[in-house]
Formats: structure tokens, C-alpha cells, sequence
């Protein structure tokens, strides 16, 4: 069923249209019913349709729906070449596809491969250390950061050179082009490359000719977290028949910092004078209660579309404000809900934060509690040691020219191949004009190199010659198989690890050859070129969420990891200006209107229950600080919220290593609601600020006698004989003045 907004967004056919699309408005089903409408109602060719998103999570799931309305039962390994399905796929992976079939005509061959950002990152500091930049003045990730932006800007090395205005800017510019030519060199692109060379083929007007008689219909999925590269893609794709749909919601664009530019949903109407734009605003996720605080925050940016989201759900539960007293109580008080939470799955929870850096001691709490949990964002699949080696074997493989990958590998596992006998190597393949694959095939050569680890370069190539055509006849499993066994991989692990370090790393490896075999019946090459392009294009986002349900584990992530995702229960952690706002944003409009779009969704992952919470004062940089309530916080309306301070265990609070200041819980904090009970019996404290100053004796409940050494507005710094100084909150600190 469609409800009346979702029916005329899927019956708009033949003109521009947006469909600002509220968090948790059905979109994937609007845009499912709508291609569906358009192949099965309309008849329009399915392979004229072109679709495109962020994730491969969105597209599988797109494109799986649509072939299930449609009655396909198999999609199988190429589902670009499904003639009864649109092209379904991310910017990257539609793009990786269409290279293969236009690369060559700007200079690069089709068995390209693509680096990760380890590859590029290494290929960097290769060069640097080429060009005599001292990487310890000039950061290496900054700059490949600095190089990914510009493409993300549709900037080459020439047109970067017109914007260079600083010394920063000419060493960026002197590593853009050494990197840039060093990648093509290597016929090797970077994930921003996949995007710069498809915009850049479409230049070539028998490419462009190609796309506009084959496709009619353009479908962009998230548009507010397009780059100005991704904008320019998808306007000269359909600037022939104009037939562009977008769907997005400008309050989620949370992705400036890597290049999205909230600008191109804001002004779609503008670029597209005669576009309809259809608002999709019933929420089908959270209570009453959670979308009004949504609309309560995210109402008071200036820069947005218009529309209210409302719901037909119970009003439900209000909103609970966890106040702890330092970081670590508010960790406490985290954990002490899960725990206490009564017929729920602990999968049903996840807990949020601004930066990787909170989760520490919502951890440790969660560990004292003996709560299961797992943090998102760590260490992933294909980032483990032993995959990329066996990877890069078989990019090295697939192309004779990825030197990123003959580096790793040559030396893994050990063949006594020193430095410089690995540039000797290299500069016989340079003088010779040859590749690893032309040199393994040359016995003369290998013949003619000297020097101590000349036969162990002789073994490598021999290894890599027997790979090779392996990789032309058998399974990509078979292959892996092979280079596992003909290169005693296992026996490595063995040496180099603990025997459980090791057994781990081996099931990992038995894990990477079942996934290959997903590629079993496709021929050479076009199965490892389909097998390094899936690797290549999977997202953080496709990486990490797949177990959410399955394991019974609370899930711990930043907001921006949380954007596709929904729970039962969310807690919003470290809600203080500074941390959320983050600092960073203060002082900038626009930043900050980022930040409250983070906040609304942040809320909106909640369906049924929303926690937020702060600490009073936080350890930051060695010393404790007195963090203000955020604002969005008081954006929603206080008839939403009730604030709790008393779900932490006094051990918790009073125990060692808690703040000094707070080592006493004051009664100051709490604000009664309900039938709410605190379980600490305390002393109320109340001083006032204005009545200290630098050199009063004051007298405390644990530390005895000291003297204010310091004071800013109402934190002090006091000096205890025989412990030191700490940093306290004198108005509600258990202090005296004598």
C-alpha cells in the first residue's frame, strides 16, 4: 500500500522530480514501487533505467525488491547484464562497470585494478619520500585527503594548480602529479578515480551518444550526499531527456567533511525549473514523541526545504536525559539501563556518540556489567593482514602492472629479498620496459640478475608464472587455494603468530575462499575483474552492519555509521557543547546546521525509546571542564523529557578514579520525575562561585585542607598536601572556605 504522497511520486514519470523524503518515510519502497510501475504498467525497457546510490547494502536491496515484484527468481553474479533489471548499482560500482568498456579511450587499460586506500596511502609516501617531503612536516594522510577532495571537485593536477595559494597547496600539488602519473603508469585507479575517469569518458561525445540512446530514466538515490563530481555525472547523463528523479532528505546531509555538498538537493529546483517536488513526511519508525523532537531540533536550521514529519503511532514513552556527573557516571548510567531493561534482547540497543573516542568507558561499563556489545568501525574483513596479502597476489595476478601489490607480496611470506635487491629488480623491469608476467616468461633475464637475493626473485616469478595460468583455467578459490599452498602461506602464519593468532587467521582465510566461490562459473578474466571490483567497492556501512540482529549484542558506532540504521532503543551519548555541537562547528553557521542535522538523525534511528545523555564535567586534555548542556537538547520541547541521575552504582561513582570534584554525588543534580527514587543518600552542596578566590584555604570531605591554586568561573584548582592538585567544581563540590 502507498499512501497518497508515495502514489503520486511513483506515477511521476516524464519530468524532473524530487522526492524529499523524510527519515523513515518508506523511500525504498516508493522508489521499488515506482521502477516497478514504470517496466511492468508502463513498458518501458528496464535497460533503460539507470539507478544509482551510496551503498551496495541500498542497492542489493533496491535491486532485490524490484526483482522479486517482477517475478525474477535469480539475479545471478552480473546483475548489470539482467535484461529484465534497470542498472541497479552505487556511483562507483556503475562507474567501475562502464570503464571496462571505456577506459581504454582515454589512456588506460581495461584490466585495470583498483587500490585501496592502504595502496594509495603507501604509493604517497613513496613519493614524498621521492621528492624529499618530510613526512613528519607534511602528513601523508592529510594530503592524500587534500588529493581525494580535489577529485571529488573534478579537479586534475592542471586545474588544482590554478587554486594553489599557499606552501601547503604547491607540495599537494607536486604529490597530486607524481601520484596521479604514477597510478596511470601502474594502470591503477583510486576509488575517486572511478568517478573522475566516468565523468571524464563522458567528454568523448560516441560515449556520451552511447548513454543517452541507451538510457531515458535517472534515478539518484540519497541525492543530498552528492559531490560536485557525482552532480555533474548525473546532469550530463540526463541532460537529453531530462527524465531525472532524485530522492533525498536535505536534513540528512551529513557528509560535508568528505565532499558532499548539501547545495545541489537545496537548488535542485533551480538547475531544473520545470522539476514537481512531493514531500514524503508520515514516519513510519518512531513514536510520537521521537518525531516531534526531530522536527523540534532540525526546525530551527535556516538552510533547508520545507516539510514536518508526523506519524500515526502511539505518542509513546518521553524522551529520558541521563545527567551523570563525569563521563564515567554517565557511562554508568548507560549500561545500568540496558541492564536493567526487562524483556528485551540486548540486540535491541545501540548507543551512539559524536566521536570513536567516547566509547572507551561505555565499554568498560558495559564489560562490568557483562554486557555483549560490538563496537562498529574497528577492524574490518578485508583490512586484516592475511586477506590483503592473498588479494594482493591475485591483483598482481590480474594486472602484471600493480607495483602497490608486487611490494607487499615479493617479501610475504619471507624470501630473503633485501631492499636493494628489489630495486635491482625493479630497475631490470624498468630498463627492459618489461612487467612481472613479460619478465617471468624471460628465463634469460631472471638469469642475468645478480646479487644475494637473485634467486629468490627467480622463485617469486617462477610462483607468480604457475599463478598466472592457474588464474586463466581454474576457480578464483582454486587460485587462492593455490597461492596459499605454493607459497607455504599457513606455515607463515604459524611462524609468525601465537598458535590461536594464527588458527584465527586461517579460518579468516578459509572464510575468504568460501566468499570466492560466489564468482565459480564465470570465466577469465571477467571473474576476478568482478571479484576485485566487489572487494574494492564495499562501504564501511556494507562492511559492519550485517550481524545487528543476529548476536544478542548491544551495537556501539558514531552517528554517521548509524545513518541507514534503526533500533528499538538508541542512546545518544556526550550531548555537551563541544563534544555535540563538536568544537570544531562553534564558530561556523553552516557547520553547525551540519551538526543539528547529525542530532536529527541521531533521533530518528530510535523507534521506540530515546536516551540522551551528558556528563556534568568531562576529562579533556588533562584536565576536567565544564560542559554546557547541548543546544539541540534544549531545542526540544521539556515537555518531552525527564532527566534521571540516580541509575549509577555508588561504587561507580564513588570509586577510584573517579573525578576528584565529584567524589561526593550532589543532590544539586537531580530533577525528580515520577515515582523516581535515588538510591544515594547524599549531602546537598551549594556554594557560590563569587565567594573564592585564588589563596583561600578551603577544607574538603576526603582530601582535608588546601589551597585554591587557580580559579576560572566556577572550576578551581585546589592543592592537597600529599595528593596533588584537582580540578573541581567548587559550587557543588563538597569544599568549604576557613
Amino acid at each position: 500500500m502507498l499512501n497518497p504522497q508515495q502514489q503520486i511520486a511513483v506515477d511521476t514519470i516524464n519530468w524532473p522530480l524530487l522526492i524529499n523524503a523524510g527519515a523513515g518515510s518508506g523511500k525504498t519502497h516508493t522508489i521499488t514501487e515506482r521502477v516497478v510501475h514504470m517496466i511492468q504498467d508502463l513498458s518501458i525497457d528496464p535497460r533503460s533505467i539507470f539507478c544509482v546510490t551510496f551503498t551496495n547494502k541500498a542497492a542489493r536491496e533496491m535491486r532485490e525488491r524490484i526483482a522479486k515484484k517482477l517475478g525474477i527468481e535469480s539475479i545471478g553474479n552480473q546483475p548489470f547484464r539482467h535484461p529484465g533489471l534497470p542498472i541497479i548499482g552505487t556511483f562507483h560500482s556503475v562507474s567501475a562497470f562502464f570503464l571496462r568498456m571505456f577506459i581504454d579511450q582515454i589512456g588506460y587499460g581495461k584490466d585495470f585494478v583498483i587500490y585501496d586506500s592502504d595502496d594509495c596511502l603507501r604509493t604517497i609516501k613513496e613519493i614524498m619520500k621521492l621528492q624529499n617531503i618530510d613526512d613528519k612536516e607534511f602528513n601523508p594522510r592529510a594530503i592524500f585527503g587534500m588529493i581525494s577532495s580535489a577529485k571529488g571537485e573534478w579537479l586534475s593536477p592542471l586545474d588544482y594548480s590554478g587554486r594553489v595559494d599557499s606552501y601547503l597547496g604547491s607540495i599537494v600539488l607536486e604529490v597530486y602529479k607524481a601520484y596521479a602519473g604514477k597510478l596511470k603508469k601502474e594502470n591503477a585507479l583510486d576509488f575517486d578515480d572511478l568517478l573522475l575517469c566516468f565523468r571524464n569518458v563522458l567528454d568523448i561525445p560516441e560515449v556520451l551518444a552511447y548513454f543517452h540512446n541507451r538510457f531515458q530514466y535517472f534515478m539518484v538515490d540519497e541525492y543530498q550526499d552528492t559531490n560536485t563530481l557525482q552532480y555533474e555525472m548525473i546532469r550530463l547523463l540526463a541532460s537529453k531527456t531530462k527524465n531525472l528523479c532524485v530522492v533525498g532528505d536535505d536534513w540528512q546531509g551529513i557528509y560535508s567533511w568528505r565532499g558532499a555538498d548539501i547545495k545541489n538537493i537545496l537548488s535542485f529546483q533551480k538547475d531544473y525549473p520545470t522539476a514537481k517536488i512531493i514531500n514524503l513526511e508520515e514516519n513510519y519508525r518512531s513514536t510520537g514523541t521521537i518525531i516531534e523532537a526531530a522536527n523540534a531540533v532540525i526546525k530551527n536550521n535556516t538552510n533547508q526545504m520545507e516539510k514536518t514529519l508526523f506519524t500515526s503511532k502511539p505518542i509513546g514513552e518521553k524522551i529520558v536525559m541521563l545527567e551523570g556527573v563525569d563521563e564515567k557516571h554517565e557511562a554508568e548510567l548507560i549500561a545500568n539501563t540496558i541492564r536493567d531493561a526487562e524483556n528485551t534482547s540486548h540486540s535491541d540497543f545501540a548507543i551512539l556518540y559524536r566521536t570513536n573516542g567516547q566509547s572507551r568507558l561505555i565499554e568498560e561499563s558495559l564489560i562490568r556489567k557483562n554486557i555483549p556489545y560490538k563496537v562498529f568501525g574497528g577492524m574490518k574483513f578485508y583490512e586484516r593482514k592475511e586477506i590483503k596479502d592473498i588479494l594482493a597476489y591475485i591483483r598482481l595476478i590480474f594486472n602484471p602492472l600493480d607495483m602497490i601489490a608486487m611490494k607487499r607480496i615479493i617479501n610475504v611470506p619471507s624470501r630473503k629479498i633485501g631492499e636493494k635487491s628489489l630495486e635491482m629488480f625493479l630497475e631490470v623491469m624498468d630498463r627492459e620496459y618489461m612487467n612481472i608476467a613479460q619478465i617471468a616468461e624471460e628465463p634469460m633475464i631472471l638469469d642475468s640478475l645478480g646479487g644475494i637475493g637473485a634467486k629468490w626473485i627467480q622463485s617469486f616469478a617462477m610462483t607468480y608464472k604457475i599463478l598466472r595460468e592457474i588464474s586463466q583455467t581454474e576457480s578464483i578459490a582454486t587460485l587462492m587455494q593455490g597461492i596459499i599452498n605454493r607459497t607455504n602461506y599457513e606455515e607463515y602464519l604459524r611462524w609468525e603468530y601465537t598458535e590461536d593468532e594464527a588458527e584465527e587467521k586461517k579460518d579468516n582465510l578459509t572464510e575468504f575462499i568460501n566468499m570466492a566461490s560466489r564468482y565459480d562459473g564465470m570465466s577469465y578474466p571477467e571473474n576476478i575483474a568482478s571479484f576485485l571490483e566487489d572487494i574494492a567497492l564495499i562501504t564501511d556501512q556494507d562492511r559492519e552492519n550485517g550481524e545487528k540482529d543476529e548476536k544478542g549484542f548491544v551495537s556501539l558506532m558514531t552517528i554517521h555509521l548509524a545513518k541507514w540504521l534503526e533500533y528499538p532503543t538508541v542512546f545518544i551519548a556526550g550531548a555537551e557543547e563541544g563534544l555535540f555541537p563538536h568544537s570544531r562547528s562553534l564558530m561556523d553557521t553552516s557547520a553547525i546546521e551540519e551538526e543539528r542535522r547529525l542530532m536529527y538523525v541521531a533521533i530518528t534511528r530510535a523507534k521506540e525509546r530515546l536516551y540522551i545523555s551528558r556528563s556534568h564535567e568531562r576529562y579533556t586534555f588533562g584536565n576536567y571542564s565544564a560542559n554546557p548542556k547541548s543546544r539541540f537538547v534544549k531545542e526540544i520541547p521539556e515537555a518531552h523529557i525527564q532527566t534521571e541521575t540516580n541509575r549509577g552504582s555508588a561504587q561507580s561513582i564513588f570509586g577510584s578514579g573517579s573525578m576528584s570534584g565529584f567524589s561526593t554525588f550532589s543532590s544539586a543534580f537531580a530533577a525528580k520525575s515520577g515515582n523516581e527514587t535515588s538510591s544515594l543518600k547524599v549531602q546537598k552542596i551549594k556554594n557560590t562561585a563569587s565567594d573564592f578566590a585564588v589563596g583561600n584555604r578551603v577544607e574538603h570531605a576526603q582530601y582535608g585542607i588546601g589551597t585554591i591554586v587557580g580559579i576560572s568561573s566556577a572550576i578551581a584548582d585546589i592543592a592537597f598536601s600529599g595528593k596533588g592538585i584537582k580540578k573541581m567544581n567548587i559550587e557543588i563540590a563538597p569544599v568549604k572556605k576557613i
